[in-house]
Protein backbone atom coordinates (compact mmCIF):
# COMPACT_ATOMS: atom_id res chain seq x y z
CA UNK A 1 0.00 0.00 0.00
CA UNK A 2 0.91 3.21 -0.96
CA UNK A 3 -0.14 5.53 2.21
CA UNK A 4 1.96 4.12 4.78
CA UNK A 5 4.55 5.11 2.79
CA UNK A 6 3.39 8.59 2.39
CA UNK A 7 2.63 8.64 5.91
CA UNK A 8 6.31 8.18 6.44
CA UNK A 9 7.43 10.79 4.04
CA UNK A 10 5.02 13.28 6.89
CA UNK A 11 7.22 12.10 9.65
CA UNK A 12 10.33 12.97 7.63
CA UNK A 13 8.79 16.74 6.40
CA UNK A 14 8.01 17.50 10.40
CA UNK A 15 11.09 15.80 11.11
CA UNK A 16 13.31 18.23 8.90
CA UNK A 17 11.05 21.29 9.87
CA UNK A 18 8.59 21.70 7.52
CA UNK A 19 5.32 23.25 8.92
CA UNK A 20 2.84 22.25 6.09
CA UNK A 21 3.21 19.55 3.72
CA UNK A 22 1.24 17.37 1.16
CA UNK A 23 1.82 14.33 -1.00
CA UNK A 24 0.28 13.48 -4.21
CA UNK A 25 0.81 9.85 -5.33
CA UNK A 26 -0.27 9.53 -9.29
CA UNK A 27 -0.65 6.46 -10.75
CA UNK A 28 -1.90 6.08 -14.48
CA UNK A 29 -1.85 2.43 -16.70
CA UNK A 30 -2.86 2.86 -20.45
CA UNK A 31 -3.30 1.13 -23.58
CA UNK A 32 -3.49 2.62 -27.06
CA UNK A 33 -4.11 0.92 -30.60
CA UNK A 34 -3.85 2.70 -33.80
CA UNK A 35 -4.86 1.31 -36.97
CA UNK A 36 -4.34 2.46 -40.45
CA UNK A 37 -5.40 0.05 -43.47
CA UNK A 38 -6.05 -2.60 -41.47
CA UNK A 39 -2.63 -3.14 -39.62
CA UNK A 40 -1.88 -2.09 -36.30
CA UNK A 41 0.84 1.03 -36.66
CA UNK A 42 0.91 1.39 -32.90
CA UNK A 43 0.26 -0.70 -29.86
CA UNK A 44 1.51 0.44 -26.25
CA UNK A 45 0.80 0.17 -22.96
CA UNK A 46 2.15 2.16 -20.18
CA UNK A 47 2.26 2.20 -16.30
CA UNK A 48 3.42 5.57 -14.91
CA UNK A 49 3.42 6.03 -11.05
CA UNK A 50 5.01 8.60 -9.15
CA UNK A 51 5.22 11.31 -6.08
CA UNK A 52 4.68 14.81 -5.76
CA UNK A 53 5.47 16.54 -2.19
CA UNK A 54 4.68 20.40 -1.20
CA UNK A 55 6.91 21.58 1.94
CA UNK A 56 6.05 24.71 3.50
CA UNK A 57 8.20 26.32 6.09
CA UNK A 58 6.86 28.58 8.73
CA UNK A 59 7.27 31.68 7.38
CA UNK A 60 5.54 30.23 4.22
CA UNK A 61 8.29 29.84 1.64
CA UNK A 62 6.98 26.56 -0.39
CA UNK A 63 8.63 23.91 -2.00
CA UNK A 64 8.26 21.23 -4.26
CA UNK A 65 9.63 18.12 -5.99
CA UNK A 66 8.82 14.76 -7.39
CA UNK A 67 9.84 11.86 -8.28
CA UNK A 68 8.89 7.95 -9.00
CA UNK A 69 9.39 5.41 -6.15
CA UNK A 70 12.48 3.18 -6.99
CA UNK A 71 15.52 1.59 -5.21
CA UNK A 72 17.25 4.74 -5.97
CA UNK A 73 14.58 7.53 -5.14
CA UNK A 74 12.80 7.28 -1.83
CA UNK A 75 9.92 9.63 -0.52
CA UNK A 76 12.56 10.99 2.10
CA UNK A 77 14.97 12.13 -0.62
CA UNK A 78 11.57 13.88 -2.23
CA UNK A 79 10.52 15.89 0.88
CA UNK A 80 14.84 16.89 1.34
CA UNK A 81 14.44 18.12 -2.16
CA UNK A 82 11.53 20.15 -1.86
CA UNK A 83 13.06 21.53 1.40
CA UNK A 84 15.85 22.38 -0.16
CA UNK A 85 13.98 24.25 -3.01
CA UNK A 86 11.87 26.09 -0.45
CA UNK A 87 15.21 27.63 0.93
CA UNK A 88 15.44 29.13 -2.03
CA UNK A 89 11.73 30.65 -2.75
CA UNK A 90 10.21 33.71 -1.35
CA UNK A 91 7.73 34.19 1.90
CA UNK A 92 4.08 34.65 0.72
CA UNK A 93 1.61 34.98 2.86
CA UNK A 94 -1.34 33.41 1.31
CA UNK A 95 1.02 30.01 1.04
CA UNK A 96 -0.21 26.99 2.51
CA UNK A 97 -2.95 23.93 2.26
CA UNK A 98 -6.36 23.53 3.07
CA UNK A 99 -7.46 23.91 6.66
CA UNK A 100 -9.89 21.44 6.72
CA UNK A 101 -8.74 17.33 6.87
CA UNK A 102 -11.06 14.60 5.49
CA UNK A 103 -10.52 11.07 4.72
CA UNK A 104 -12.24 9.18 2.05
CA UNK A 105 -12.04 6.17 -0.42
CA UNK A 106 -13.71 6.30 -3.68
CA UNK A 107 -13.22 3.78 -6.55
CA UNK A 108 -15.88 5.08 -9.73
CA UNK A 109 -13.83 3.23 -12.39
CA UNK A 110 -16.76 0.90 -13.65
CA UNK A 111 -14.84 -1.21 -15.43
CA UNK A 112 -11.51 -3.56 -15.88
CA UNK A 113 -9.96 -2.89 -19.33
CA UNK A 114 -7.15 -5.06 -18.93
CA UNK A 115 -9.86 -8.00 -18.55
CA UNK A 116 -10.54 -7.72 -22.36
CA UNK A 117 -8.18 -9.29 -24.47
CA UNK A 118 -5.84 -6.53 -26.86
CA UNK A 119 -6.98 -8.56 -29.71
CA UNK A 120 -10.86 -7.52 -29.17
CA UNK A 121 -9.72 -4.29 -29.05
CA UNK A 122 -7.51 -4.46 -32.35
CA UNK A 123 -10.38 -5.68 -33.83
CA UNK A 124 -12.63 -2.60 -32.50
CA UNK A 125 -10.69 -0.01 -34.36
CA UNK A 126 -10.16 -2.28 -37.94
CA UNK A 127 -14.00 -2.40 -37.36
CA UNK A 128 -13.64 1.15 -37.10
CA UNK A 129 -11.57 1.69 -39.95
CA UNK A 130 -14.26 -0.09 -42.18
CA UNK A 131 -17.16 1.03 -40.71
CA UNK A 132 -15.89 4.54 -41.69
CA UNK A 133 -14.68 3.80 -45.49
CA UNK A 134 -18.31 1.90 -46.22
CA UNK A 135 -20.20 5.28 -44.62
CA UNK A 136 -20.16 6.61 -47.65
CA UNK A 137 -18.17 6.01 -51.29
CA UNK A 138 -16.40 9.63 -51.46
CA UNK A 139 -14.99 8.38 -47.98
CA UNK A 140 -11.17 7.50 -49.83
CA UNK A 141 -9.17 7.15 -47.00
CA UNK A 142 -8.89 6.65 -43.22
CA UNK A 143 -5.80 8.42 -41.48
CA UNK A 144 -6.38 6.63 -38.16
CA UNK A 145 -8.58 4.64 -36.14
CA UNK A 146 -7.82 3.86 -32.87
CA UNK A 147 -8.49 2.66 -29.81
CA UNK A 148 -7.49 3.78 -25.95
CA UNK A 149 -8.35 2.94 -22.47
CA UNK A 150 -6.55 4.38 -19.34
CA UNK A 151 -7.32 3.71 -15.36
CA UNK A 152 -6.09 6.51 -12.99
CA UNK A 153 -5.66 6.26 -9.51
CA UNK A 154 -4.99 9.09 -7.40
CA UNK A 155 -3.63 9.12 -3.20
CA UNK A 156 -3.45 12.38 -1.52
CA UNK A 157 -2.11 12.76 2.35
CA UNK A 158 -1.31 16.12 3.70
CA UNK A 159 0.04 17.09 7.75
CA UNK A 160 -3.89 18.91 7.97
CA UNK A 161 -5.50 15.53 8.38
CA UNK A 162 -6.38 15.01 4.75
CA UNK A 163 -6.45 11.00 4.06
CA UNK A 164 -8.27 10.94 0.18
CA UNK A 165 -7.79 8.40 -2.65
CA UNK A 166 -9.72 8.14 -5.98
CA UNK A 167 -9.85 5.84 -8.84
CA UNK A 168 -11.59 6.59 -12.20
CA UNK A 169 -11.11 4.59 -15.31
CA UNK A 170 -11.92 5.04 -19.32
CA UNK A 171 -12.29 3.98 -22.72
CA UNK A 172 -12.91 5.31 -26.48
CA UNK A 173 -11.98 5.49 -30.21
CA UNK A 174 -11.51 7.75 -32.38
CA UNK A 175 -11.17 8.05 -36.54
CA UNK A 176 -9.56 10.80 -38.88
CA UNK A 177 -11.34 10.15 -42.97
CA UNK A 178 -10.65 11.89 -45.87
CA UNK A 179 -13.06 12.50 -48.39
CA UNK A 180 -12.62 12.94 -51.90
CA UNK A 181 -14.38 13.88 -54.95
CA UNK A 182 -13.32 14.59 -58.90
CA UNK A 183 -12.09 18.25 -59.52
CA UNK A 184 -12.42 19.45 -55.61
CA UNK A 185 -9.94 19.32 -52.97
CA UNK A 186 -10.22 16.37 -50.62
CA UNK A 187 -11.53 16.96 -46.73
CA UNK A 188 -10.44 16.08 -43.69
CA UNK A 189 -12.79 15.61 -40.18
CA UNK A 190 -12.39 13.82 -36.82
CA UNK A 191 -15.15 12.12 -34.55
CA UNK A 192 -14.63 10.80 -31.08
CA UNK A 193 -16.30 8.63 -28.41
CA UNK A 194 -15.63 7.84 -24.79
CA UNK A 195 -17.52 5.94 -22.17
CA UNK A 196 -16.53 4.28 -18.95
CA UNK A 197 -17.92 0.65 -20.36
CA UNK A 198 -16.32 -0.97 -23.14
CA UNK A 199 -19.98 -2.21 -24.55
CA UNK A 200 -21.46 1.22 -24.21
CA UNK A 201 -18.32 2.84 -26.60
CA UNK A 202 -20.25 3.38 -30.35
CA UNK A 203 -17.45 2.69 -33.01
CA UNK A 204 -21.05 3.12 -35.96
CA UNK A 205 -22.04 6.41 -34.18
CA UNK A 206 -18.41 7.39 -34.74
CA UNK A 207 -17.73 5.96 -38.16
CA UNK A 208 -20.98 7.45 -39.59
CA UNK A 209 -20.21 11.04 -37.50
CA UNK A 210 -16.82 11.16 -39.05
CA UNK A 211 -18.01 10.22 -43.05
CA UNK A 212 -20.72 12.38 -43.00
CA UNK A 213 -18.73 15.49 -41.53
CA UNK A 214 -15.87 15.07 -44.32
CA UNK A 215 -18.17 15.65 -47.28
CA UNK A 216 -20.25 17.73 -45.76
CA UNK A 217 -17.04 20.27 -46.21
CA UNK A 218 -16.94 18.91 -50.11
CA UNK A 219 -16.71 21.68 -52.55
CA UNK A 220 -16.06 24.61 -49.74
CA UNK A 221 -16.23 28.30 -50.98
CA UNK A 222 -16.16 31.70 -49.36
CA UNK A 223 -19.35 33.46 -48.34
CA UNK A 224 -19.30 36.81 -48.78
CA UNK A 225 -18.68 39.61 -45.80
CA UNK A 226 -20.74 41.48 -43.70
CA UNK A 227 -22.57 40.70 -40.55
CA UNK A 228 -24.27 37.39 -39.84
CA UNK A 229 -26.44 35.80 -37.93
CA UNK A 230 -24.12 33.09 -37.08
CA UNK A 231 -25.28 28.90 -35.72
CA UNK A 232 -21.82 27.76 -33.61
CA UNK A 233 -21.59 24.26 -33.29
CA UNK A 234 -20.68 22.72 -29.82
CA UNK A 235 -17.27 21.93 -30.57
CA UNK A 236 -16.64 25.49 -31.74
CA UNK A 237 -18.34 26.89 -29.00
CA UNK A 238 -16.50 24.85 -26.24
CA UNK A 239 -13.64 25.97 -27.96
CA UNK A 240 -14.78 29.63 -27.25
CA UNK A 241 -15.46 28.27 -23.76
CA UNK A 242 -12.04 27.15 -23.12
CA UNK A 243 -10.36 30.89 -23.85
CA UNK A 244 -13.36 31.92 -21.63
CA UNK A 245 -12.05 29.18 -18.82
CA UNK A 246 -8.61 31.41 -19.22
CA UNK A 247 -10.26 34.77 -18.59
CA UNK A 248 -12.90 33.16 -15.52
CA UNK A 249 -9.47 32.13 -13.65
CA UNK A 250 -8.43 33.90 -10.48
CA UNK A 251 -4.75 33.36 -11.08
CA UNK A 252 -5.40 35.67 -14.04
CA UNK A 253 -7.68 37.90 -12.66
CA UNK A 254 -4.65 38.03 -9.67
CA UNK A 255 -2.06 39.61 -12.82
CA UNK A 256 -5.01 41.31 -14.50
CA UNK A 257 -4.69 39.36 -17.56
CA UNK A 258 -8.24 38.86 -17.81
CA UNK A 259 -11.13 40.71 -19.60
CA UNK A 260 -13.63 39.19 -16.91
CA UNK A 261 -11.21 41.46 -14.47
CA UNK A 262 -13.64 43.89 -11.90
CA UNK A 263 -16.97 42.13 -13.67
CA UNK A 264 -18.31 40.36 -10.08
CA UNK A 265 -21.56 40.74 -10.14
CA UNK A 266 -22.17 42.21 -13.49
CA UNK A 267 -23.61 41.06 -16.92
CA UNK A 268 -21.18 40.26 -18.96
CA UNK A 269 -23.34 37.51 -21.50
CA UNK A 270 -26.55 37.41 -22.49
CA UNK A 271 -29.56 36.32 -19.97
CA UNK A 272 -30.25 32.55 -22.12
CA UNK A 273 -26.42 32.13 -20.95
CA UNK A 274 -25.53 30.32 -17.67
CA UNK A 275 -21.65 28.55 -17.10
CA UNK A 276 -21.10 26.45 -14.40
CA UNK A 277 -18.48 24.06 -12.81
CA UNK A 278 -18.71 20.71 -11.54
CA UNK A 279 -16.42 18.27 -10.44
CA UNK A 280 -18.73 15.41 -9.64
CA UNK A 281 -21.00 16.50 -12.87
CA UNK A 282 -22.39 13.08 -13.93
CA UNK A 283 -21.61 13.12 -17.22
CA UNK A 284 -18.39 14.96 -17.06
CA UNK A 285 -15.68 13.58 -18.35
CA UNK A 286 -13.52 14.58 -15.44
CA UNK A 287 -15.83 13.72 -13.14
CA UNK A 288 -14.23 12.92 -9.72
CA UNK A 289 -15.15 13.55 -6.12
CA UNK A 290 -12.61 16.00 -4.73
CA UNK A 291 -9.95 18.82 -6.53
CA UNK A 292 -6.06 18.25 -6.57
CA UNK A 293 -6.12 19.75 -3.18
CA UNK A 294 -8.31 17.29 -1.74
CA UNK A 295 -11.51 20.02 -1.44
CA UNK A 296 -14.63 18.08 -1.79
CA UNK A 297 -16.41 18.85 -5.30
CA UNK A 298 -19.00 21.45 -5.60
CA UNK A 299 -21.12 22.88 -8.34
CA UNK A 300 -19.92 26.78 -9.10
CA UNK A 301 -22.08 29.05 -11.05
CA UNK A 302 -19.66 31.12 -12.58
CA UNK A 303 -21.85 32.45 -14.84
CA UNK A 304 -26.06 32.90 -13.87
CA UNK A 305 -28.30 34.18 -16.33
CA UNK A 306 -25.45 36.12 -17.98
CA UNK A 307 -24.71 37.49 -14.39
CA UNK A 308 -20.58 36.65 -13.52
CA UNK A 309 -20.93 34.81 -10.13
CA UNK A 310 -17.50 33.92 -9.72
CA UNK A 311 -14.14 32.93 -10.54
CA UNK A 312 -12.14 29.59 -10.72
CA UNK A 313 -10.60 29.38 -7.06
CA UNK A 314 -7.79 26.95 -5.64
CA UNK A 315 -7.15 27.57 -2.01
CA UNK A 316 -4.33 30.21 -2.71
CA UNK A 317 -6.12 32.27 -5.25
CA UNK A 318 -9.55 32.21 -3.39
CA UNK A 319 -7.35 33.00 0.01
CA UNK A 320 -5.68 35.82 -1.80
CA UNK A 321 -9.05 37.48 -3.29
CA UNK A 322 -10.69 36.63 -0.03
CA UNK A 323 -13.10 34.36 -1.76
CA UNK A 324 -14.57 31.30 -0.97
CA UNK A 325 -13.16 28.34 -3.00
CA UNK A 326 -14.40 26.60 -5.94
CA UNK A 327 -12.55 23.20 -5.70
CA UNK A 328 -10.97 24.22 -9.09
CA UNK A 329 -7.06 22.94 -7.93
CA UNK A 330 -5.96 20.98 -10.71
CA UNK A 331 -2.81 19.26 -11.77
CA UNK A 332 -1.30 17.72 -14.28
CA UNK A 333 0.13 14.56 -13.02
CA UNK A 334 2.40 13.88 -9.62
CA UNK A 335 4.67 16.52 -11.61
CA UNK A 336 2.75 19.64 -11.20
CA UNK A 337 1.79 21.35 -7.81
CA UNK A 338 -2.07 22.12 -8.27
CA UNK A 339 -3.01 25.15 -10.47
CA UNK A 340 -6.14 26.79 -10.88
CA UNK A 341 -8.43 25.33 -14.10
CA UNK A 342 -11.60 23.85 -15.22
CA UNK A 343 -13.09 20.35 -13.59
CA UNK A 344 -15.88 20.15 -15.93
CA UNK A 345 -17.06 23.55 -17.42
CA UNK A 346 -19.92 24.17 -19.14
CA UNK A 347 -22.69 25.70 -20.96
CA UNK A 348 -26.07 25.32 -19.31
CA UNK A 349 -28.07 23.29 -22.28
CA UNK A 350 -31.62 24.97 -23.46
CA UNK A 351 -34.52 22.86 -25.18
CA UNK A 352 -33.59 23.90 -28.99
CA UNK A 353 -32.23 21.81 -31.23
CA UNK A 354 -29.09 22.48 -33.86
CA UNK A 355 -32.05 22.38 -36.31
CA UNK A 356 -34.07 25.06 -34.65
CA UNK A 357 -31.00 27.63 -34.31
CA UNK A 358 -30.39 27.44 -38.08
CA UNK A 359 -34.17 28.44 -38.68
CA UNK A 360 -34.07 31.09 -36.43
CA UNK A 361 -30.59 32.12 -38.09
CA UNK A 362 -32.75 32.21 -41.32
CA UNK A 363 -29.89 33.43 -43.38
CA UNK A 364 -26.70 33.21 -42.30
CA UNK A 365 -23.48 31.00 -41.15
CA UNK A 366 -23.34 27.17 -39.35
CA UNK A 367 -19.19 27.39 -38.19
CA UNK A 368 -18.24 23.58 -37.88
CA UNK A 369 -14.51 24.64 -37.25
CA UNK A 370 -12.34 27.18 -36.27
CA UNK A 371 -8.42 27.95 -36.51
CA UNK A 372 -6.16 29.77 -34.37
CA UNK A 373 -7.95 30.61 -31.22
CA UNK A 374 -4.90 30.30 -29.41
CA UNK A 375 -4.10 33.55 -30.81
CA UNK A 376 -7.38 35.25 -28.86
CA UNK A 377 -6.22 38.07 -26.69
CA UNK A 378 -6.99 37.13 -22.80
CA UNK A 379 -6.79 40.64 -21.55
CA UNK A 380 -9.09 42.31 -24.48
CA UNK A 381 -11.45 39.29 -25.77
CA UNK A 382 -10.71 40.12 -28.91
CA UNK A 383 -10.40 37.44 -31.52
CA UNK A 384 -9.81 36.72 -34.82
CA UNK A 385 -9.80 32.91 -36.23
CA UNK A 386 -9.91 31.30 -39.82
CA UNK A 387 -13.79 29.52 -40.05
CA UNK A 388 -15.26 27.11 -42.26
CA UNK A 389 -18.94 25.85 -42.16
CA UNK A 390 -22.31 25.85 -43.61
CA UNK A 391 -24.38 28.63 -45.43
CA UNK A 392 -27.75 28.63 -43.77
CA UNK A 393 -30.81 30.27 -46.36
CA UNK A 394 -34.04 30.34 -45.25
CA UNK A 395 -33.21 28.84 -42.11
CA UNK A 396 -31.57 25.23 -44.06
CA UNK A 397 -27.93 24.44 -44.80
CA UNK A 398 -27.51 24.81 -48.46
CA UNK A 399 -23.46 24.55 -49.31
CA UNK A 400 -20.16 24.70 -47.44
CA UNK A 401 -18.43 27.30 -46.72
CA UNK A 402 -14.87 27.42 -46.00
CA UNK A 403 -11.64 30.34 -46.60
CA UNK A 404 -13.67 32.96 -44.21
CA UNK A 405 -12.27 34.87 -41.10
CA UNK A 406 -14.46 35.17 -37.78
CA UNK A 407 -13.72 38.00 -35.82
CA UNK A 408 -15.26 39.98 -33.05
CA UNK A 409 -14.93 39.70 -29.41
CA UNK A 410 -15.68 37.43 -26.57
CA UNK A 411 -18.04 40.11 -24.41
CA UNK A 412 -19.90 41.10 -27.10
CA UNK A 413 -20.21 37.41 -28.75
CA UNK A 414 -21.96 36.48 -25.01
CA UNK A 415 -24.13 39.35 -25.00
CA UNK A 416 -25.03 38.69 -28.87
CA UNK A 417 -26.14 34.75 -27.82
CA UNK A 418 -29.47 35.13 -28.42
CA UNK A 419 -30.40 31.06 -27.91
CA UNK A 420 -28.95 27.90 -26.91
CA UNK A 421 -29.36 24.31 -28.08
CA UNK A 422 -29.51 21.02 -26.14
CA UNK A 423 -26.74 19.25 -27.64
CA UNK A 424 -24.22 19.77 -24.83
CA UNK A 425 -21.20 17.68 -25.31
CA UNK A 426 -17.99 17.49 -22.99
CA UNK A 427 -14.11 17.67 -24.75
CA UNK A 428 -12.18 16.98 -22.00
CA UNK A 429 -12.78 19.70 -19.05
CA UNK A 430 -15.32 21.99 -21.01
CA UNK A 431 -18.58 21.13 -22.75
CA UNK A 432 -21.11 22.95 -24.66
CA UNK A 433 -24.39 22.95 -26.79
CA UNK A 434 -24.21 24.82 -29.92
CA UNK A 435 -25.28 28.53 -30.14
CA UNK A 436 -27.12 31.17 -31.57
CA UNK A 437 -25.37 34.64 -31.93
CA UNK A 438 -27.66 37.24 -33.74
CA UNK A 439 -24.53 39.01 -35.18
CA UNK A 440 -20.61 38.05 -35.96
CA UNK A 441 -18.38 39.89 -38.59
CA UNK A 442 -17.87 36.94 -41.34
CA UNK A 443 -14.81 38.17 -43.86
CA UNK A 444 -15.36 36.22 -47.05
CA UNK A 445 -15.12 37.46 -50.75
Amino acid sequence: MITPMLEKGLSHARAVGAHEAEFAYVRDSSLKIEVCRGDVETLSQSDASGVGVRVFTPDKRMGFAYGTLNNETTVDAIVDAAWQNAQANDPDEYNGLPAQGAESEDDWAQQDFSGIPTEDKVALARDLERRTLESDARLTFVDCAAYSDSREEFVLVNSNGLRRTFATAACSCYVVGVASQPGLDSEMAAEFDVAQRYEKLRPQWVAGECAAKAVRKLGGTPCKTGLRPVVLDNQVAKQLLTVLGSALSGNQVLKQRSFLAGHEEKSVAAECLSIRDQNDLPEGLNRAPFDAEGLAGCATPLIESGILKSYFHNSYTARKMGRPHTANGVRAGFRSTPTVGATNTYIAPGRLSQRQLCERARDGLFITKIMGIHTADGVSGDFSVGAAGMLIEHGELTRPVRGVTMAGNLLDLLGKTSAVADDLRFFGAYGAPSLLVSELMISGE
